[in-house]
């Protein structure tokens, strides 16, 4: 005699304050399972899956993961705490532009000052006094703003930094042998200080975050420049290892940006459908999911996000002149860290923002590398001397081509997963080649020659 054993599938519904086990058929469907389950209503409840996604309540059992734990969020329960956390992240009052004033503002100031290279020492001095104090009254009164922090509100930061980079960096008399070198560590210590006023009086969240992440960049490039002034090496070869770190900060940023407890990086996809191992250590409980708190980790690594991407996009605009604007030494290794240097910080700003649906974490690094690609311009006409005019030329047709060969399709809503995949591959490159270039080009083969040979 023959039986006939219909295939089941085993899920465990969790809510708040019970556990269901569930056998179903293979034709049922999810809202189904919900309402055996004896849940007043279907409709109530978010279902998500072990993978972390939202399952539709359509979704039929043959679907589901065999023995897989599907949370389910009570909607009434969430809707009155979200409408608390939209209504604080309201803005208190206008903001007509403020950030972007202040930011012209300062570039403009910041030209201005660095128009007195060669003024008096007095002079420089006083300018310095005024724009440091510009800095930190423009720092605070920004940290102490009622409005919204997030997103935009972040860049606000970036005007009173730059005013205090300037300072610093007038501090330095001009006459000193060094002075250049010494200036521009001493400004990015500024710099990094009036950021860190900022981090300690602002009030929201995302400002302190934002402002934290900048203090520990602009620290680290003082601490670049500082460690290249021990070893003697000179200003170009300082802002060429600073341009060697710009591709590996702005990778590094994503992943390092996101503070939470041990718990929320497990991989739950994993270890919802399979059993604990005896090496696997269980982390401890999170707790309960409180949407305030997740908005509010969201917001502050978002603002960490644009600071960073932010800081590192200028530092990489201002860099560029100064490491590639000069008549570059006959040693081939030289030339060829210089050659490779240009091509891996331009393609790293241009291929890593295509992770990022954010406008502005796409155009700071795309602006950065125009000024990147401006400048390895100049280098070429300057090396080609008269006849770059018609390799320009044709360099510019060809480049013309190549851009309606791409606009047009992108724009009728193509994509290739076969591009995607060659971009990511170069962007690896870029990223893993961009520092040991930025040493070649800075003649770091000399100094371990000359240290040897101590």
């Amino acid at each position: 005699m023959t039986v006939e054993i219909a295939e089941r599938r085993r899920i465990v519904l969790q809510t708040e304050d019970r556990r269901i086990d569930l056998s179903l058929p293979l034709d049922e469907t999810l809202d189904d399972a919900l309402t055996l389950s004896g849940l007043s209503s279907a409709d109530r409840f978010i279902t998500v899956g072990p993978g972390g996604f939202e399952v539709p309540g359509d979704t039929e059992c043959e679907d589901l993961i065999d023995g897989g734990l599907y949370a389910l969020i009570d909607r009434a329960a969430l809707a009155p705490q979200m409408r608390s956390v939209e209504s604080t992240d309201r803005p208190t009052r206008a903001d007509h532009g403020a950030r972007w004033w202040l930011l012209a503002v300062s570039g403009l100031l910041l030209v201005a000052v660095f128009a007195l290279g060669s003024a008096d020492p007095l002079l420089r001095l006083v300018v310095a006094l005024l724009a440091a104090g510009g800095a930190v009254s423009g720092a605070v009164a920004w940290a102490h703003r009622d409005s919204d922090a997030g997103g935009r509100g972040v860049l606000g930061v970036l005007a009173p930094v730059l005013l205090s980079f300037a300072a610093g960096a007038l501090l330095i008399p001009a006459g000193l042998e060094s002075g250049a070198h010494l200036s521009a560590a001493t400004g990015f210590l500024a710099a990094g200080t009036t950021a860190a006023i900022v981090a300690v009086t602002a009030r929201l969240r995302p400002m302190r975050a934002a402002a934290g992440t900048a203090t520990v960049l602009l620290v680290a490039l003082a601490a670049v420049w500082g460690l290249a002034l021990l070893m003697r090496w000179g200003h170009v070869e300082a802002a060429a290892i600073s341009l060697g770190l710009i591709p590996l900060g702005l990778r590094a940023l994503p992943s390092s940006l996101v503070n939470l407890p041990e718990g929320y990086f497990i991989d739950y996809k994993h270890f919802m459908t399979s059993r604990w191992t005896v090496r696997g250590a269980i982390p401890e409980s999170v707790g309960v999911l409180q949407p305030e708190r997740i908005a509010a980790v969201v917001d502050d690594s978002s603002a960490r996000l644009i600071a960073g991407t932010a800081v590192l996009s200028v530092v990489a605009a201002l860099m560029a002149p100064i490491a590639f604007l000069r008549p570059w030494p006959a040693d081939p290794v030289v030339v060829s860290g210089g050659i490779g240097l240009l091509c891996c910080l331009g393609l790293a700003l241009l291929l890593t923002p295509r992770h990022t649906t954010s406008r502005m974490l796409r155009w700071f690094p795309r602006a950065a590398a125009g000024v990147v690609f401006v400048v390895a311009g100049i280098q070429v006409a300057a090396a080609l001397g008269p006849g770059f005019h018609l390799l320009g030329a044709a360099l510019l047709f060809t480049v013309g081509l190549v851009a309606v060969a791409v606009v047009i399709p992108i724009s009728r809503g193509a994509s290739s997963l076969m591009w995607s995949r060659i971009g990511d591959a170069f962007e690896w490159l870029a990223v893993a080649l961009a520092l040991p270039a930025a040493l070649l080009y800075a003649n770091a083969l000399s100094l371990v020659r000359g240290m040897m040979a101590g």
